[in-house]
């Protein structure tokens, strides 16, 4: 009995074509997927729902430069591994500060306790907030989608100098044109109804 699910190629072309429903039945397909990535290496919650978003992000940004959709679960799980080890990175470099702080003041805490597992309610939220930010990003103009892309979702993290080659613009104007793209995307968002949307 042949199953009534279309291929992952075929999804990956309808969402090429702007099919919003493509693209939540994608993000259905794989979310469990990238999201046992970052669980797998105990992140929070809070931090399983940012790589997820990242990732999905990603996925939407460079789904137009993936040559065989069919092995579109191995190129999720290494970018998730990606963010995964960039929110690793990040969490190392709080906690030395964090002990820093804590040898100054003589404070110590107890034991840490083993971040929970996402509940299920805490995946929804996740998947709910990582389609508003595709939707956002595909309303954005092109110049502000390119430039939130190479800084935030690039996997290569360029330099401001390689933003402003391969941008056109001025290196010292990077940082407000950014703020003014963020500003220009929360108000896409909330205008959707995500207005606590990250």
């Amino acid at each position: 009995m042949q199953s009534s699910e279309p291929t992952t190629t075929a999804l990956v072309q309808r969402c090429l074509r702007g099919d919003a429903r493509a693209w939540d039945a994608l993000v259905a397909r794989y979310a469990r997927l990238v999201h046992s990535v970052p669980v797998r290496h105990g992140l929070t919650p809070p931090e399983v729902d940012d790589v997820g978003q990242e990732t999905f992000l990603a996925l939407a940004q460079h789904l137009h430069a993936i040559d065989d959709p069919e092995r579109l679960a191995a190129w999720l799980a290494t970018t998730a591994r990606r963010f995964t080890w960039r929110a690793l990175q990040r969490r190392r470099r709080e906690t030395s500060l964090e002990d820093v702080e804590e040898s100054a003041t003589g404070a110590a805490d107890g034991p840490q306790l083993v971040s929970p597992l996402p509940t299920p309610a805490d995946l929804l939220e996740g998947w709910g907030r990582q389609e508003a930010l595709y939707a956002g990003m595909q309303r954005l103009q092109e110049r502000c989608r390119s430039l939130l892309t190479l800084v935030f979702l690039s996997v290569s993290e360029p330099s401001y100098d390689d933003i402003a080659a391969q941008l056109g613009i001025p290196k010292g104007g990077i940082g407000p044109t950014r703020n003014r793209c963020l500003q220009q995307l929360r108000a896409i968002l909330e205008g959707l109804g995500f207005g606590h949307a990250q």
